[in-house]
């Protein structure tokens, strides 16, 4: 048995060793990181600039008047951004007028003020 398997492996070798890959384990090896890579950056990196792209495009689109919820749970009402500074004013308590100034980066969802208009007709 143990003299079969050993045939057909020196057979299997010098049936190889014709083939570039048999003669080049180097180049085997980073082909296989290589697809390894991309298999990674497909399913790993794409997302991630995929999300980071919106998440700015919904930072970018924030107006006075929309309501949002910031990444602590904070709900209330944009009354200032400014866009130089990276900042905006939310009035979160509207019997007292209580104001905060968050980043923007802090917004994790934004409804715009567009769609409650809508909703009331």
């Amino acid at each position: 048995m143990m003299n079969t398997m050993l045939l057909l492996a020196q057979v299997s070798d010098a049936a190889g060793a014709g083939t570039p890959s048999a003669q080049n384990p180097l180049m085997q090896m980073i082909l296989w990181l290589v697809i390894i890579f991309g298999f990674m950056w497909f399913f790993m990196i794409l997302p991630q600039q995929r999300e980071r792209r919106q998440r700015q495009q919904m930072w970018d689109s924030i107006k006075v008047y929309d309501k949002i919820v910031t990444a602590g749970g904070i709900h209330g009402v944009v009354t200032q951004i400014n866009k130089d500074e990276g900042t905006l004013i939310l009035r979160i308590d509207e019997s007292n007028n209580t104001k905060i100034k968050l980043e923007i980066s802090c917004v994790a969802i934004v409804e715009s003020a567009d769609s409650d208009k809508k909703d009331d007709k």
